[in-house]
């Protein structure tokens, strides 16, 4: 199976002014430079190279800013939300005359990926068949992977869990109405503010830890209208987003030795 894969690459200069200061003015975080390339041709270098993506489109970046990544690449400008991007990259697709049943949807700042996380990424999710699959990192393996990482965690029973970056969703769900899902969105960097969307048994249970993973895909599915999986990834890589100074630092400090080992081989 051939997948067509969005990446989000918008966002608030404003907002990130700390972070692209810090990283030597880039002028949008997408931008900002690892090695020799920023960090969003990192990201689609690693989906073209899985072999299983076909084409990629590049939502958020003005005309301007838009480096140049290869014929398969097609850049289009902000909408002003994430999942308005997400819905201009599917209409865009649509128009072509076709577009794969199955979509990756990925953020511009996960510059650590692979092929190969590509690759076990989709084994994992392709294992079920829903609407949509949405991959954590559990602590413990992020920490181990990068010490110090400074991620959110969020505690789930007996575990605390790092959203991932990089998920699978059926093409579908993304045409369909998506009010609540975009407020939900609208809501990501805030666990406690998604949990009062779907319930307030469901913050009950969270703040109790008695909330299951389980439980929320059952909920889930009953507030927005499709099915979905919350999968256990062993690929800390697709949590390892860049969105402050300190996670910027975390990603150099993994990425020179990536190269280092590569060298020495």
């Amino acid at each position: 199976m051939m997948f067509d894969a969005i990446v989000t690459a918008g966002g608030d200069p404003a907002r990130d002014a700390e972070l692209l200061a810090y990283a030597g003015g880039a002028p949008r975080k997408a931008l900002i430079p690892l090695g020799d390339k920023p960090l969003v041709a990192h990201v689609v270098d690693a989906l073209l190279g899985s072999g299983r993506v076909q084409r990629v489109v590049v939502v958020g970046l003005p005309p301007e800013h838009r480096p140049s990544l290869g014929p398969e690449v097609t850049f289009l400008p902000d909408t002003g939300s994430m999942l308005g991007n997400g819905q201009a990259g599917v209409e865009h697709l649509q128009s072509t005359g076709k577009i794969s049943e199955r979509l990756i949807a990925a953020s511009a700042d996960v510059p650590l990926i692979t092929p190969d996380i590509i690759n076990g990424m989709l084994d994992q999710c392709l294992a079920y068949d829903v609407d949509f699959c949405y991959n954590v990192v559990e602590k413990e393996v992020m920490e181990r992977a990068f010490p110090g990482s400074g991620r959110t965690f969020v505690p789930i029973e007996e575990k605390r869990y790092a959203g991932g970056d990089i998920n699978v969703v059926r093409t579908a769900v993304i045409k369909g109405e998506l009010g609540k899902l975009n407020e939900i969105i609208g809501r990501r960097k805030s666990f406690w503010k998604q949990l009062s969307i779907v319930g307030l048994d469901m913050v009950f249970l969270f703040l109790i830890r008695r909330l299951s993973i389980a439980q929320i895909e059952r909920r889930a599915q009953k507030v927005l209208g499709f099915t979905g999986k919350v999968v256990i990834s062993p690929y800390a890589e697709l949590a390892m987003d860049v969105d402050k100074p300190h996670h910027l630092d975390v990603v150099r400090a993994a990425y020179e030795r990536r190269q280092q080992g590569a060298n020495r081989l």
